[in-house]
């Protein structure tokens, strides 16, 4: 005969048992990941888009899986390490618009004076995306979708309204192939974080930048008194996620994930474009000096980039083949 004691510590045992259960499926069912983006400040649109889309998420997978976002600045990850953050799983989202030097072939659709149009951009990135995906999967990250700003254009606290005035002028890039641009022109590039960049123009670090109005040129409008309008490149910014942490969601969660972020990055790239001509309109009504380039200034830019576009493309045989499917496609 079982002594009541004995049951007692039986039932105990069990209710134990099965609380533990409970607890590490409850556990394991609701993920919580780290976001981090480049952008430093939350008012630019760029960073609410994020924020809503991460909320969506939380909403979307009706809290399996809630992510929290990083500004950049916020934790030591700095900007041009976001992918290899993402790849070692320090966070397991990233929002990241300085992977060139992870992924040299993303450089494709941003060589200056390549893409001229928002069209042409957008049929380069469906070619290029497809080697994006392959060079992510390599580093354990998987490619979830991308955001565009609009034009990329030049600012400066010094006089610039023609090509001849970057002659000179300290400006802040975020590619190797930005900075090529810069120095044809006569301009000295500087690489900087958008985290370090109004300080640096505060304090003579830079005396420009390339930005667009709805990017940081709005933001930085009192550090700055020129916008010369040439229309360097497009530039994507990449929602990455770390492999191992993607697949630990279930399918179910997956696709709730991967259609929250194609909605939310197509939003963000439609809002930034429908922004950018109101914002300038605003900068120059606030007396900011807002320049068109020439016809004469776009033939002489495009005259010096060209040949560098065919230099880029042999300097790096591992994007040859993206490089002569985009120019095949945009005839350049």
């Amino acid at each position: 005969m079982v002594q009541p004691g004995t049951i007692l510590r039986r039932i105990g045992a069990a209710f134990f048992l099965a609380s533990a259960m409970l607890a590490a499926c409850t556990a394991s069912a609701k993920d919580k990941w780290r976001a981090y983006t480049y952008n430093a400040v939350s008012t630019v649109t760029a960073a609410k888009g994020l924020k809503a889309m991460l909320d969506e998420i939380q909403v979307a997978t009706k809290g399996e899986l809630t992510v929290r976002l990083n500004l950049g600045g916020t934790i030591p990850i700095a900007a041009t390490n976001i992918t290899q953050a993402v790849a070692d799983n320090v966070v397991q989202m990233g929002d990241d618009t300085f992977f060139l030097g992870s992924v040299p072939v993303g450089g494709v659709v941003r060589l200056p004076m390549f893409l001229r149009t928002r069209a042409e951009f957008d049929r380069a990135w469906s070619i290029e995306e497809k080697y994006l995906r392959a060079e992510y999967a390599k580093k354990n990250v998987t490619l979830l979708g991308h955001y565009t700003f609009p034009e990329n254009v030049f600012w400066s606290k010094n006089k610039m309204t023609t090509l001849a005035d970057i002659a000179g002028q300290k400006i802040r890039v975020i590619s190797p192939e930005q900075a090529e641009f810069i120095t044809m022109l006569g301009g000295i590039p500087v690489t900087l974080g958008t985290a370090e960049v109004a300080t640096a123009i505060d304090r003579g670090v830079v005396d420009g930048v390339l930005t667009a109005s709805s990017g940081y040129g709005y933001i930085w409008r009192d550090l700055l008194a020129y916008s010369y309008r040439l229309n360097v490149s497009y530039i994507d910014s990449l929602i990455l996620v770390n492999t191992d942490a993607w697949k630990a969601l279930s399918p179910a969660t997956q696709a709730q994930v991967q259609a929250v972020v194609d909605e939310h990055t197509s939003r963000i790239t439609q809002e930034m474009a429908r922004e950018d001509g109101e914002l300038t309109r605003k900068l120059a009504a606030a007396g900011m000096v807002i320049t068109e380039p020439s016809a004469a200034d776009l033939v002489e830019a495009e005259r010096r980039i060209t040949p560098y576009w065919k230099q880029w493309g042999e300097q790096r045989p591992s994007v040859a083949a993206a490089l002569q499917e985009v120019r095949a496609a945009v005839g350049r």
